[in-house]
């Protein structure tokens, strides 16, 4: 069962977790505040989502300890709901004289305090009104001076005597006073704006330190009434406002974020991952190339693979035979999560994927198909004329081909697709290296796999599938066999699917059929899976896996994979001209090579050379059924990310905390070797 359904998108609260790993930077946060000169404020600066609300709870539940600390807490939102912007404005300044002014021993005065202040504000709005309908400021501003004791300078002196007396009592000895106003960027700019104008005018007194979550771009928008939109010649006026509001600016870390070890932990709650953690720096990679590592928008990244995950169990449990959900590598669930990802960050080019998944086969024409060659028509600006637009597409084409990113075949039908959208043909690059990376490495450039793992992966993330509106500008023709989850009923819907959608010949048919003939011989018992490819169960680990491949060397015949055994030390077999291969290519300090180090492949090229090698195919065959249904604990089994290797004949746990892991490596460039063979008598 897992151990949480979705991720609430709530900040860190008292005794939570701190899995953006923000407690060294609020640590140094309290002690500034706690030693600071006053009065001063500082402001924690992020974009919407950034952990601000998190930040700031740490500290405030940090100096709840701190008996000196008259902590006040603000959410500006809140005091915004089914109020005017006035009202507002006057909650929030009332609310926090009300907090100061409650553990006055001297309840007259603070009751004075009380009243004179909310005559005050209430007059000020008035003046802002009345303002805004065009009376001069002049003709009511003395309504701010009716009495000494009641004009901002009065109120201000005040709340310093009250804040000062509190340090010299025997009972509640704040030597000061923290105020946290949170959530200011989720209410209009030009409110917000007023109310640290306020902030500063009322409170500026010693012993007072704001905390105030507020991006800096918040205040650039609430000011653009006064100084109009921001440009190079008066982006000195807003950052003059900005600095004399904020003392001191903190910046969300965001940049410092250990996204993958917070991604992981998250997959973690929701039971997506158990045991082996997807390859953190993978995962960095493709967040940073797709939704960004704002923390909000990856709690709803969570959300979904949630309810893929939850939806593929459903379908599990009601008999649906490829709704596996048990038997996926980790490797399968490193491509879910890039293509979760991918469908998020660009849903459009995720349809265009799930109709033809083996995205390196993408050519010229399958890119006008997909546009109707309308990138020759699009422009930046409407007064353009059509020939100037196509030399212009012309002309940055030439430019993309010119890089890495848009060198090959494939690639320069990817930037023909994105170059009809605005929004994508600004994210063209981060697409083409995503897909880089997800050929590269989750699935280690091999590119006989690549469409059989891609259509496993979008069988599994299909059910959250949108194409927004913000990218419908690409035009995607309806497509007769249009992508689908698609279940397979037995071997002939198999077969059928593999001359339909795979374009399997006719020999690879014949050879496949002859396969599945003989499992069926073997293994009269056995659980058969058909999806993407034919595979093979026992005791619900699986042993056996073969689909159709679109490589040149294997078009008319298939690859299997298999469990290596421990009585021959995990070594690959040889039959003669053919030998078995490792899963994956070894690469030194490649976290995600060393998966599936329990099995390799082997290729058949046509149905003569699995002939020719029956007898020996069907001792190893047995062989890797042995290891699923009696020996699953023994197998090799590798965990590079941890430096850990433990098999029948070896256990290693390295010591060296260092990403090399010296121990691990030569072990793994040993067992992973495509020269670590042995014959098969």
């Amino acid at each position: 069962m897992d151990k949480q359904v979705g991720i609430v998108d709530e900040p860190i609260t008292n005794g939570g977790n701190d899995k953006l790993e923000i407690s060294a930077h609020a640590n140094a946060l309290m002690r500034f505040v706690e030693h600071a000169n006053t009065p001063i404020t500082v402001g924690i600066q992020g974009e919407w989502g950034s952990g601000k609300t998190s930040l700031i709870n740490t500290i405030f539940q940090n100096l709840e300890t701190r008996k000196s600390i008259k902590q006040v807490w603000i959410n500006s939102w809140e005091h915004s709901l089914l109020s005017s912007p006035e009202e507002a404005l006057l909650k929030i300044i009332v609310h926090i004289i009300d907090e100061i002014v409650e553990v006055d021993a001297n309840q007259a005065r603070a009751q004075k305090i009380k009243q004179g202040a909310e005559k005050i504000f209430k007059g000020a709005l008035r003046i802002g009104a009345q303002m805004s309908m065009g009376m001069e400021a002049g003709k009511v501003a003395q309504e701010l001076l009716e009495a000494d004791e009641q004009n901002v300078a009065g109120l201000r002196r005040q709340l310093s005597e009250v804040i000062s007396d509190m340090a010299t009592r025997q009972s509640n000895p704040y030597e000061r006073v923290v105020i946290y106003v949170d959530d200011l960027d989720r209410i209009e700019p030009r409110n917000a704006v007023a109310i640290l104008e306020l902030l500063k005018n009322i409170f500026s007194v010693e012993r007072c330190i704001f905390v105030l979550a507020i991006d800096f771009q918040v205040v650039v928008k609430g000011l653009e009434g006064k100084f109009g939109p921001q440009t190079p010649e008066n982006e000195w006026e807003f950052r003059a406002f900005f600095d004399k509001i904020i003392q001191l600016p903190f910046m969300m870390p965001m940049g410092q974020y250990n996204i993958g070890k917070y991604v992981n932990s998250l997959l973690e709650d929701i039971g997506f991952i158990q045991d082996v953690k997807l390859d953190e720096t993978a995962v960095s990679r493709i967040i940073d190339l797709t939704i960004g590592g704002n923390p909000r928008s990856i709690k709803r990244l969570i959300n979904s693979i949630s309810l893929i995950r939850m939806f593929a169990q459903e379908s599990q449990s009601n008999g649906n035979q490829s709704a596996d959900t048990d038997h996926v590598e980790i490797d399968d669930r490193l491509l879910q999560f890039a293509f979760v990802c991918l469908q998020i960050a660009y849903p459009s080019i995720y349809s265009v994927i799930t109709q033809e998944p083996n995205f390196l086969s993408w050519d010229d024409n399958f890119a006008t198909s997909q546009t109707g060659r309308a990138e020759e028509r699009v422009g930046d600006t409407n007064d353009l004329s059509v020939d100037q637009r196509k030399s212009l597409f012309e002309e940055r084409y030439h430019a993309a081909q010119q890089t890495d990113d848009f060198d090959e075949g494939w690639e320069k039908a990817l930037f023909r697709i994105c170059y009809v959208s605005p929004r994508l043909r600004t994210r063209a690059t981060d697409i083409s290296k995503l897909l880089n990376f997800i050929r590269s490495d989750v699935l280690e450039d091999q590119h006989t796999i690549v469409p059989m793992a891609i259509e496993r992966a979008l069988r599994q993330t299909a059910i959250t599938s949108v194409v927004s509106t913000a990218e419908a500008a690409i035009p995607l023709p309806e497509r007769e066999r249009a992508y689908q989850r698609r279940y397979l009923n037995g071997i002939e819907a198999f077969l059928e699917d593999g001359k339909v959608n795979h374009g399997a010949s006719e020999a690879a048919i014949l050879c496949m059929q002859t396969i599945h003939q003989d499992l069926s011989e073997w293994f009269p018992g056995g659980e058969f899976k058909f999806h993407g490819s034919m595979s093979v169960y026992s005791q619900k680990h699986k042993f056996f896996t073969a689909g159709f491949q679109k490589s040149r060397a294997l078009k008319d015949g298939t690859q299997l994979q298999l469990i290596r055994h421990f009585k021959n030390e995990y070594r690959l077999p040889k039959m003669g001209t053919i030998a078995g291969t490792p899963s994956r290519t070894f690469k030194r300090g490649s976290l995600t090579s060393a998966h599936t180090s329990d099995r390799y492949l082997i290729d058949i090229p046509n149905l003569e050379t699995y002939q020719q090698h029956r007898d020996a195919i069907r001792t190893l065959v047995m062989e890797s059924a042995e290891m699923a249904e009696t020996g699953w604990d023994k197998r090799l089994k590798i965990d590079y990310a941890a430096g850990t290797l433990s098999s029948q004949h070896e256990k290693i746990l390295d010591e060296d905390s260092s990403a090399s892991f010296p121990d691990l490596t030569a072990a793994c460039e040993r067992l992973l070797s495509p020269d670590y063979t042995y014959d098969v008598i």
